[in-house]
């Protein structure tokens, strides 16, 4: 294919349109009069909080679900796209969040599962591998297809499952959250993929709730909320800002603004903490009022760290002390009665309990304080429960809503909210904002800012360097267990601090308590 790009030509007929699309399942309506175009050689984000209609939009798109309204036009012409496997004989690829590969067979297998190529009715194995090496040079990779995908790295198995879209000769791939479990090096690579295939004139809709990522590879923005098209505009003629405040109906992230100024008080010192093949040598300390992070690629060891200090770690050596004394947790228990919350990085499996009720999953945490005489007492606990959603802004049918059923977005705030009712003197939060929307980032965001200007020490350790950027008054960078180093967080740059995660030690200024966050 010829190089071709959406911008150049903005006449160019659209690979594919929505154009006034409903959608309804049942009783209810989820989309309203959709507008939304692909043009060739550009990367078209679809923003929006989830529940917004952006997973139905895709559904759409690949022949998952039919429009009840409107029309879904291809190459200029109106269509009825049946089923998957319709929309890839028309050219459109779909890439979702959970891989669909084989991990057990072949990269080669995988990117041909049901379309080897056969000779006298046997697979032709080396016709296939030629096939799949020559796929996987276009994308500059030198992979071996006859490894087993379960052998590569995450972000190889997310370029070979678009590889398998691609190997469908698609024109349009829909790319659903495709860097959550990519680390930043991995999303750079990534993004050079994407660069080459919009120079072959392939359209890509991507959606993100990476802020950063979006404005990094997209052309334009279309925004959705509650179902209806908000606005679609060129990435030059917008701002992060402003996409989230259309996202969400309201104040910006730009909106939050906070002193950063510790109190002076000290209430977490961490001296020479060891522990043999994990971390050493771990010096650092937390006032009151601040916001520290601890930022580190994977196998960093940040979590490690952590948990050793909040007592679910044993073994360590070195001091930890709370509020200048002394102190060694043997359970998590303990680290709670002295003042200390931990928010843990795996919310459904380490968080939250997924088959109890909102309620309750509310007030584990801090069960004494809504019994009386061996008793429960359901008045505190609806009082503490609405309180909590309606800080948050928690979308549910009520406090005996099963968590499990909640969005991951409203799982992670009450998380959150279960910890901030122990009103600790120190809180530990492990990805603050893994797995959510802008709009859930933003109300988690506000909530830990208001936390510290109260006085809260808060230690929030987070693979979102952008994240930390905006939340922190000084960032901690780790690299295989040991410590980099600090730098100052209005001085911090995504760059700078991927190098030093990297291990390459940068001289920077340490010794900086005041910044203004803004929750990109």
């Amino acid at each position: 294919m010829t190089s071709v790009s959406g911008l150049e030509a903005p006449d160019a007929q659209p690979l594919i349109q929505l154009s006034g699309v409903g959608k309804s399942f049942g009783t209810n309506t989820v989309l309203t009069g959709i507008d939304f175009a692909l043009k060739p050689g550009e990367v078209h984000a679809l923003c929006g909080e989830n529940g917004a209609g952006k997973s139905t939009c895709l559904g759409l798109l690949y022949g998952l679900h039919q429009p009840t309204a409107g029309k879904i036009l291809r190459d200029g012409i109106e269509q009825r796209i049946e089923s998957p496997s319709h929309a890839q004989s028309l050219g459109i690829g779909c890439v979702f969040q959970e891989l669909s590969l084989a991990g057990a067979l072949s990269v080669a297998e995988n990117i041909y599962a049901g379309r080897a190529p056969t000779r006298l009715g046997v697979v032709n194995w080396p016709e296939l591998r030629r096939r799949a090496e020559t796929l996987l040079a276009e994308f500059g990779l030198d992979i071996d297809v006859s490894m087993p995908v379960d052998s590569l790295p995450i972000s190889s198995r997310q370029i070979v499952e678009i590889a398998k879209a691609l190997s469908l000769d698609s024109r349009v791939l829909l790319l659903d959250e495709p860097t959550s479990a990519l680390a930043p090096d991995e999303v750079d690579a990534l993004f050079d993929v994407l660069r080459g295939l919009t120079k072959k004139g392939i359209g890509i809709v991507y959606v993100s709730h990476h802020m950063t990522e979006i404005f990094r590879i997209s052309d334009r923005i279309t925004v959705l909320r509650d179902g209806r098209h908000i606005s679609t505009l060129p990435v030059s003629d917008t701002s992060q800002e402003q996409v989230v405040a259309e996202m969400i109906g309201g104040a910006h992230p730009g909106d939050i603004n906070r002193s950063g100024k510790a109190s002076g008080e000290e209430v977490l010192n961490v001296k020479n903490l060891s522990l043999p093949d994990q971390f050493e040598d771990i010096s650092f300390s937390v006032g009151a009022g601040e916001i520290i992070g601890m930022a580190g690629l994977m196998g960093a060891r940040r979590s490690e760290i952590v948990r050793s200090i909040a007592g679910l770690m044993h073994g360590a050596t070195g001091e930890v002390s709370l509020h200048g004394k002394p102190v060694k947790f043997a359970s998590l228990r303990q680290a709670m009665r002295a003042g200390i919350g931990f928010v843990p990085e795996e919310r459904k499996t380490e968080g939250l309990f997924l088959q109890q009720s909102l309620a309750n999953n509310l007030i584990a945490a801090s069960l004494s304080e809504h019994t009386a005489f061996g008793f429960m007492r359901n008045e505190s606990i609806k009082a503490a429960s609405m309180a909590a959603i309606d800080a948050f802004n928690v979308r549910t049918r009520g406090i005996a809503e099963q968590i499990g059923d909640l969005s991951g977005g409203n799982q992670q705030k009450i998380m959150l909210a279960k910890w901030l009712k122990r009103a600790p003197a120190l809180l530990i939060i492990e990805e603050p904002t893994k797995g959510v929307d802008v709009g859930a980032k933003f109300q988690i965001h506000t909530e830990l800012l208001r936390c510290a200007a109260e006085g809260m020490a808060i230690l929030v350790v987070s693979s979102d360097f952008p994240e930390l950027v905006a939340l922190s008054t000084r960032i901690l960078v780790v690299h295989e267990g040991r410590l980099m180093g600090s730098i100052v967080a209005a001085e911090a740059t995504e760059s700078t601090l991927l190098q030093m995660a990297a291990g390459n030690a940068i001289p920077v200024a340490a010794s900086q308590t005041c910044h203004t966050g803004v929750a990109s």
